[in-house]
């Protein structure tokens, strides 16, 4: 790639072969569909108990429903962040390829499986079982999108701005990612701190890492 200054500005030269590949705006269609599902099923497993008109809306909705709408509310929160930092991060990938798209189905499998541990530890809250198992998953799917990131970084290397930032994400998600696999064992000793971690990991992603204001002029 060259680059040539015109007038005022330095505009980016691109040989006809990075220029006839393909964005990345349909693996963002994609995967933005496939999370919406995954909340979809979430939402679905959301079920009135029997007599919860009669009984009413404290004794007949919110304390029998309790565990579920927690461990509902926990995984909203996580498959929200989850997509934030992936719509975040899409932008930063010069073109859709072949290795792109499957590191990114990766995430998309271990998000999927979102919905399942969270209907098993919506009906099992204090089963460490249940507990470990969701904290797989989320580890999992935080792994995956690390992966993803990894992936991304290897093909900006040339581009230092975007490198930085891609060098403070995988800090953080690595730090993420290790907690959620704690959760783990930690569910067989107490499902308390387990659950604590699953509180503490999604407050450190609430807001990504800001893009630099260059970026964009970075990827042209």
């Amino acid at each position: 790639m060259t680059t040539r200054k015109t007038g005022k500005k330095s505009e980016t030269a691109e040989g006809p072969a990075e220029r006839n590949q393909p964005g990345t705006g349909r693996i963002e269609a994609f995967s933005d569909g496939v999370i919406a599902i995954i909340i979809t099923i979430m939402v679905l497993n959301l079920k009135l108990p029997d007599g919860a008109a009669e009984r009413g809306l404290w004794d007949g909705i919110l304390v029998p429903l309790a565990p579920i709408l927690v461990s509902y509310v926990m995984s909203f929160v996580v498959v929200g962040v989850l997509w934030v930092n992936h719509h975040q991060l899409m932008p930063t990938a010069p073109i859709a390829t072949r290795p792109l798209m499957w590191w990114n189905n990766n995430l998309l499998f271990w998000m999927s499986l979102i919905p399942f541990a969270t209907s098993f530890l919506g009906q099992h809250s204090f089963l460490p079982l249940a507990v470990a198992l969701y904290g797989f998953i989320l580890a999992a799917s935080v792994f995956g999108l690390l992966l993803l990131r990894l992936h991304v970084q290897s093909v900006t290397k040339t581009r230092a701005i975007v490198e930085a930032h891609h060098v403070r994400v995988v800090r953080k998600t690595i730090i993420g990612a290790a907690l959620y696999g704690l959760s783990v064992p930690l569910a067989f000793v107490s499902v308390y701190i387990s659950m604590a971690i699953f509180v503490i990991v999604p407050a450190m992603f609430f807001l990504p890492e800001a893009l630099p204001r260059s970026l964009p002029d970075e990827l042209e």
